[in-house]
């Protein structure tokens, strides 16, 4: 009985297997047809006990036989029209709940495609540090920082040296694999609220705030004294260093450091250099 659907149950008290209870009590176990309305017929009239069993049953209504046919016929419709409604009511309920989630799923993958978006935006692909644009949007709000009278920031500038031998020598695969080295590498000697970024095919931009350009120079050696090789390749990189003086502008600040990475490659690179000492 329970393998269809059906919107009422018309059932007699007394059938030759089983009882309508027994079988009242079985459609509420099954959640296919535990809401099916349920009508009594029974031809016992005047038992008050029956009635009540029935009803614990989960019967709706509980009528004595005979039954006036158009009795019967408006109870039957009208309780089919209530289960009806109800179900509509449920399935409704469910159609919201399922558009609630789906809501929801798409919000999340909104959210991780605009994360996504924003990183790109501001990591270079291959190596994952800060891409030209948002290194120099970081080293801006360090110089624009009010603290910046109180605290040093140093910048730097890298360049591996004559990287592009690397490419034209071992590919650009194992080309990318040392720029991608060089980056972790150098990141696992940054303080907190130090940045590296890419700015060039082999050039990058060491955003150093809280550090005086002496002690930027020992970081960066610090640095270069123990890049070991990788994939096979020996590798090396020239630096140069300056710290922003007061109220100096960010490409002026620049300008500087980038003298300084000439200093160094005029001096034979794989070495640091900075307005005030070489090493």
């Amino acid at each position: 009985m329970t393998q269809h659907d059906f919107a009422l149950a018309l059932v007699d008290v007394n059938m030759p297997d089983v009882n309508g209870f027994q079988l009242a009590e079985s459609m509420r176990d099954e959640a296919r047809s535990r809401e099916v309305p349920i009508i009594f017929l029974t031809g016992d009239g005047g038992d008050a006990a029956r009635t009540f069993r029935g009803y614990e049953a989960g019967a709706v209504d509980f009528l004595v036989k005979p039954v006036h046919p158009q009795v019967l016929e408006s109870k039957v419709g009208a309780f089919v029209a209530l289960y009806l409604q109800r179900k509509l009511l449920r399935d409704q309920k469910d159609d919201c709940e399922r558009l609630l989630r789906a809501n929801q799923r798409m919000a999340s993958e909104l959210e991780r495609a605009h994360e996504l978006a924003v990183q790109a935006a501001f990591t270079d692909d291959l190596t994952g540090t800060p891409n030209r644009r948002h290194i120099l949007k970081l080293a801006q709000s360090a110089l624009n920082d009010p603290r910046r009278h109180s605290q040093p920031v140093s910048l730097a500038l890298l360049d591996l040296d004559h990287f592009k031998r690397v490419n034209d020598t071992r590919g650009h695969a194992v080309g990318d694999a040392v720029l991608r080295h060089f980056c972790d590498h150098t990141q696992a000697h940054l303080r907190s609220g130090q940045a590296m970024g890419r700015i060039g095919g082999e050039e990058f931009l060491l955003l150093l705030p809280g550090t005086e350009m002496a002690e930027a120079c020992t970081a960066l050696e610090r640095v270069r004294h123990t890049l070991e090789p990788h994939a096979g390749i020996a590798y090396t990189f020239s630096a140069g260093v300056a710290q922003a003086r007061p109220d100096e502008a960010l490409d002026a600040v620049l300008e500087r450091a980038d003298r300084a990475l000439y200093v160094s490659k005029e001096h034979g690179r794989d070495c640091t250099s900075s307005e005030l000492m070489d090493f």
